[in-house]
């Protein structure tokens, strides 16, 4: 019986790779356990043999006082080792092991936390760390790299390393020179948009383009922060032919309005109970603010004891404001279209309409006979999503919804009518209800059909789009939209 344990004993040590060691790749000596002296690390090849076959895997021995503390079969073989390098980046006091090598031309990390005293296992943070490691993977990949990624985690490395990129792209792009503010801006947000960070690494969302001081010239504000604790924004005028940065300030769970009467933009911030309205002013490229009104939202019923919640609509802080409706970073067709957008175009219902080619049928025979239109289906942002020319009405966009309500509006103000159809899709296994317009209008000799959600309360015969107080989407007031053929994009209007 003791003849067998001994034999099962030494077959032990040749499968798991203590045995002999076919090629010696790197040694390092370090002080792995504080006040325990030195200790010797060793990475070799060696052949792992399991149930007849046979592998050909790196091993790292750890050695002390000449015994063999632990041995990691890393399970990769590695053709050669560039660096190794012991330090504690899972902060339990102990050392770790860190190492950079190749399998052919792969590049291989290999990190090995302790988990006691000369017990080591696979690096448990490998997930917070990993994305990072492989992007930052390259032939100039050292040491010094993969300690900066574990000091400060993954993903703050990739946003620091973004961040610095970002910097790079956007202060040469500042430097273009433009003849007008539309060039400009539309350019600079496509450098903006391929880096999609700032230099603080923080993610673009969308932006804005208001006049702030009513100079005639727009600025930019450029907003970052897919999450709310995060979010701040960038302004940028054009001045000089270029793009000039003027200020960066916190947007956090605020929305920003328009200050038609003079020198400033408006920031309504709400959380937590209490509300403010900010104006911000432009004077010699320098912004300056002062608060319009702040106070809470949290209100007691002294009748029942009950607390309610009630926002300051704008128009009460500035009875001439409306929402700013911002935009996707890649889509700048709205800022080709500024100067519509932002002109005062009252609402006049009382007009005389007419149908395209003065035929009042001219609609219901596209939906009767299933024309052929061009179909724009506008994304979340109500901005132009997928494109699908010459498809069938009927069959493609009432398909299996049902049509609900049909009116007509001109919303390109040329006194012709758009025919807007309401639709809702039911999915009776979820109990679920969407609702969807559906605006035609007559472009040259074709058609096109926007498809959009639907959420408003009615639309005038001028083309705005009205949200009631009740309505989730009241802050929006007024909306309008712009078309020509595939660009369309729907914003809220001065009225």
């Amino acid at each position: 019986m003791r003849l067998r344990i001994i034999l099962s004993l030494i077959l032990l040590i040749f499968t798991t790779g203590c045995g002999a060691k076919n090629k010696k790749l790197i040694e390092l000596d370090s002080e792995l356990v504080k006040d325990q002296g030195s200790s010797q690390i060793c990475v070799y090849n060696d052949v792992f043999e399991a149930y007849g076959k046979k592998s050909k895997y790196t091993y790292i021995d750890i050695i002390r006082d000449n015994e063999i503390k632990e041995t990691i079969n890393t399970y990769r073989y590695l053709d050669r080792v560039t660096d190794i390098d012991c330090f504690d980046f899972n902060d339990d006091g102990i050392k770790d092991i860190a190492l950079i090598g190749y399998s052919g031309a792969e590049l291989k990390v290999l990190l090995y936390e302790s988990t006691s005293d000369y017990h080591y296992n696979v690096f448990s943070g490998w997930g917070d760390v990993g994305e990072a490691i492989r992007k930052a993977s390259n032939d100039d990949f050292s040491m010094d790299t993969l300690k900066s990624i574990l000091e400060i985690g993954g993903g703050a490395y990739l946003r620091r390393i973004a961040g610095d990129t970002a910097k790079k792209a956007i202060l040469a792009a500042e430097e273009v020179t433009y003849s007008d503010y539309k060039s400009a801006y539309i350019d600079f947000l496509k450098v903006l948009d391929e880096y999609g960070f700032d230099n603080c690494g923080t993610e673009i969302d969308s932006y804005y383009i208001y006049d702030i001081d009513k100079d005639k010239t727009p600025e930019l504000l450029v907003e970052y922060g897919i999450y709310g604790n995060e979010k701040h924004v960038w302004v940028y005028t054009y001045a000089e032919n270029k793009v000039r940065r003027i200020d960066m300030f916190d947007t956090v769970n605020s929305d920003f309005y328009a200050y038609p009467g003079g020198n400033g933009i408006m920031k309504y911030w709400s959380h937590g109970g209490g509300e403010e309205y900010c104006l911000f002013s432009l004077n010699n490229n320098n912004l300056t603010s002062k608060v319009m009104y702040s106070g809470c939202t949290i209100y007691d019923d002294p009748e029942t004891g009950e607390y309610y919640t009630e926002f300051t609509p704008a128009r009460d802080v500035v009875p001439t404001t409306y929402f700013l409706t911002s935009f996707e970073p890649d889509y700048v067709y709205p800022i080709e279209k500024y100067e519509e957008i932002s002109s005062h175009m009252p609402s006049k219902d009382n007009k005389s309409y007419t149908f395209p080619d003065n035929n009042p049928n001219f609609y219901s025979e596209i939906m009767d006979e299933d024309g052929i239109v061009n179909a724009v289906i506008l994304g979340w942002g109500y901005e132009t999503g997928e494109v699908h020319s010459n498809i069938h009405f009927r069959k493609n966009i009432i398909c299996d919804r049902e049509v609900t309500d049909i009116t007509y509006a001109d919303f390109n103000s040329d006194g012709v009518y758009e025919c807007v159809l309401y639709l809702v899709k039911r999915d009776e296994a979820y109990e679920a209800v969407e609702h969807y317009r559906v605006i035609l209008s007559k472009q040259g000799d074709e058609v096109y059909a926007y498809f959009a959600c639907s959420e408003e309360d009615s639309i005038s015969k001028d083309g705005f789009f009205i949200y009631e107080p009740n309505n989730m989407y009241s802050y929006r007031d007024r909306e309008r939209v712009i078309y020509d053929k595939e660009k369309c994009f729907y914003y809220s209007a001065p009225y």
